[in-house]
């Protein structure tokens, strides 16, 4: 359908693309500027939500379609957590998830650059972590600083995770079934 305007994925992540790409809908990547930093005082999924929100908005300034943002944060005794950015934040982060039941929530925002209408949604997962030997959170920590709490459900190899209750996609970080309802609006998916 050549009527139907491009579609726009405001992330640079691996994962987010290879989730989209499963779509077979043709899309670009156009990753934001925004530096990801967190509200005070606002719970974590309006967090996420907020951080989606700035990615597609600033994105949206600079090009013109359908600009999909998200944002996932890991969420403990209702704490925001984010990338670790460093192997020794990611094995603090790993030591106070090893054994617990936790969240994982993705903010989605898609915004129609023509209009100017924005569509948002929240994802959200239980996890369930494995309790690991001290050894093993620190080698885990340096192979994940940059993924929201440390850790990534995607590799095979990393043993913390037991159990995900909810789309394991979110835990990767795009919510596809919440993404699809949102899209639909704007003419995908029909």
């Amino acid at each position: 359908q050549t009527d139907r305007p491009e579609l726009i994925l405001a992330s640079q992540s691996p994962r987010r693309k290879e989730l989209l790409s499963g779509w077979g809908v043709s899309f670009t990547v156009v990753p934001s500027r925004i530096r990801e930093i967190f509200s005070p005082g606002y719970p974590p999924e309006h967090q996420a939500l907020l951080l989606a929100l700035a990615k597609t908005r600033e994105v949206g300034r600079r090009v013109s379609g359908i600009v999909i943002g998200a944002d996932t944060l890991a969420v403990y005794r209702e704490q925001a957590l984010g990338k670790p950015g460093n192997p020794a934040a990611a094995e603090k982060m790993l030591l106070q998830l090893n054994g617990t039941v936790h969240k994982v929530v993705t903010g989605i925002t898609v915004l129609n650059t023509e209009s100017g209408e924005i569509l948002a949604d929240i994802g959200e997962s239980v996890i369930h972590a494995r309790r690991l030997p001290a050894p093993k959170i620190r080698e885990l920590a340096w192979k994940h600083s940059d993924k929201a709490g440390g850790y990534a459900v995607q590799e095979n190899s990393d043993i913390l995770i037991k159990k995900i209750d909810g789309e394991f996609n979110n835990v990767v970080g795009l919510p596809l079934l919440k993404l699809a309802a949102l899209l639909k609006h704007f003419g995908f998916f029909r």
